[in-house]
């Protein structure tokens, strides 16, 4: 006849749910060390995309004050080098937040 398992004794090691803790933990601390920190490649997609997004926001921003203000060209110009400042602003805010 068999005896219900006493959960309060150390569990057996044929015991399923100590196995299943055990693997689960040795999983997580493999998951861990592997996803320390992201990849150049994340980065630099990462760094891409801030600049790009800076410029193009400039660029769509000084197109339309050529449009409404009738500046052409100086609105699509003051607009993009405003766009590369704000791109390089972007870019120096994403490096600071992946150091801390």
């Amino acid at each position: 006849m068999s005896r219900p398992s006493d959960h309060t004794n150390n569990p057996d090691p044929d015991d399923f749910e100590h196995r299943l803790a055990g693997k689960l933990k040795a999983r997580q601390e493999r998951e861990a060390k592997e996803n320390a920190g992201p990849s150049g490649w994340s980065q630099g997609v990462r760094y891409g995309s801030e600049f790009f997004g800076g410029v193009l926001a400039g660029t769509g921003l000084g197109l339309l004050a050529d449009h409404f203000f009738g500046w052409s060209p100086f609105g699509l110009l003051a607009g993009m080098i405003l766009g590369f400042a704000a791109g390089a602003v972007n870019i120096v805010r994403a490096v600071k937040s992946m150091q801390n």
